[in-house]
């Protein structure tokens, strides 16, 4: 059950759960799924102000790679779980190129300390929009894999569950199947091919990223990688 206590905090709230709510949340949700938990989430966020500003911000800062302004905070729903506001902001990405670029720059500057080339806007340009979250896993991978003398990026898009860019939580095939549900993602084809694929990261946009050695995990930005 812990796995699917994990998975619901950052698929709802972006984060993981306290050492506490663990605890409580085991001793309450008997033979929940991971969409049931969600929705708990979203029950509990309308009546929380503050949860919803935090939920506001963390979805923010994962897709755009900054803290939002006053302004930008005011025009979130509150009520939608993080999940759901990262897929509208990148919905909103893929309407503004330039943000997009910038986006991808800001995910540069963070890992490897330098902008993001001409020819690597046009790499990133063939796959979906994504998140700067999952952009600076990505970049973390490639830039781990072919240190020393990082030239262009090129190849796949992979994340590996242990950059410590990231929160993530390893969950069972079953367990990531709920929660692709529970997130309104594509869900995988369960045949073998499809698994060896690797193509099991459960993120807003993710499903062509690789997961380094094909491991199911649902991933969110780490506390304190946007700079406040």
């Amino acid at each position: 059950m812990s796995q699917r206590i994990e998975a619901s905090f950052l698929l709802a709230q972006g984060r993981f759960p306290t050492a506490a709510e663990v605890s409580e949340w085991s001793a309450d949700v008997g033979s929940a799924t991971v969409n049931d938990l969600v929705e708990k989430h979203r029950k509990l966020l309308q009546q929380d102000p503050a949860a919803q500003r935090a939920v506001v911000a963390k979805a923010f800062e994962d897709a755009f790679g900054r803290v939002p302004d006053a302004d930008e905070l005011a025009r979130s729903e509150p009520v939608l779980t993080y999940v759901e506001q990262v897929k509208a902001h990148i919905a909103e990405l893929r309407q503004r190129p330039d943000e997009y670029r910038a986006v991808l720059d800001r995910a540069y500057q963070r890992v490897i300390r330098r902008g993001v080339y001409d020819e690597e806007i046009a790499y990133w340009n063939n796959f979906d929009v994504l998140a700067y979250s999952t952009v600076v896993g990505c970049v973390d991978n490639w830039g781990r894999r072919n240190q020393p003398g990082l030239m262009v990026t090129a190849g796949t898009p992979t994340i590996s569950h242990n950059s410590v860019y990231l929160s993530t939580v390893t969950v069972s095939p079953k367990v990531a199947e709920e929660a692709r549900a529970a997130a309104g993602l594509r869900t995988a084809n369960t045949d073998y091919f499809s698994y060896a694929s690797g193509r099991t990261v459960i993120a807003p946009g993710a499903d062509k990223v690789v997961a380094n050695g094909g491991v199911h995990f649902v991933a969110a930005l780490a506390e304190g990688v946007v700079a406040r």
